[in-house]
């Protein structure tokens, strides 16, 4: 394969095609045959601009966190009223549906018990998660719109705590618990916890 003159579009490319084999191997049987295959490349290729498999799954699960992080994060910032910056980190907390490839594999990875790495990652995503929803909540309340029912961290934590708890069913499948129907439990509760009846759904 011909070095291409974008280094970074070639990673991205292996990171979409890494994230295609976990969902379709498991993250415990994916090799890299399997992502070279996805990526239509050699198997020298993927070493050639990632060391090993962990370093390229690592970035797989950090494309992750930019998602459900750093994504929703921006967006919310420009939005100027806490009441729509909850209600919008709220609706791209969740999988898009049962097929939604990033969050599926996601939860691949939380499956990840015994690597000191990933359960740093993991950590981190959901330290980051409750950090932007507490900072949400703190603005919203100096704007006068929520009145915490509880701490702001402990409301914070079971907002990421349920999106991450709903969303395990989404992608499961769970015909009980479609996307919409978790969309509302989640803006249920977190109408309850900051006593504002404002929050409802966007669309």
């Amino acid at each position: 394969m011909a070095r291409p003159r974008n280094q970074a579009a070639r990673r991205e490319q292996l990171v979409a095609a890494a994230t295609r084999a976990v969902r379709r191997h498991g993250l415990h049987q994916v090799r890299v045959a399997d992502i070279a295959d996805e990526a239509g490349v050699a198997r020298g290729s993927v070493h050639y601009y990632f060391r090993d498999l962990d370093e390229l799954l690592r970035s797989v699960y950090q494309q992750a966190g930019e998602r459900f992080y750093t994504a929703r994060m921006t967006a919310a910032a420009a939005l100027p009223d806490a009441r729509d910056k909850l209600v919008e980190s709220i609706e791209h907390g969740l999988p898009d549906g049962p097929d939604d490839e990033l969050a599926v594999v996601l939860y691949e990875f939380s499956m990840v018990r015994d690597d000191p790495v990933f359960s740093a990652l993991s950590q981190s995503l959901y330290d980051r998660q409750v950090a932007m929803y507490a900072a949400i909540l703190e603005v919203g309340a100096s704007q006068g719109h929520f009145t915490m029912a509880a701490p702001v961290l402990d409301v914070a934590a079971n907002l990421v705590a349920l999106e991450d708890a709903y969303g395990l069913h989404i992608v499961s499948r769970n015909a009980s618990l479609p996307r919409e129907r978790t969309l509302d439990l989640l803006l249920s509760y977190a109408r309850i916890a900051t006593r504002c009846e404002d929050l409802r759904r966007s669309g």
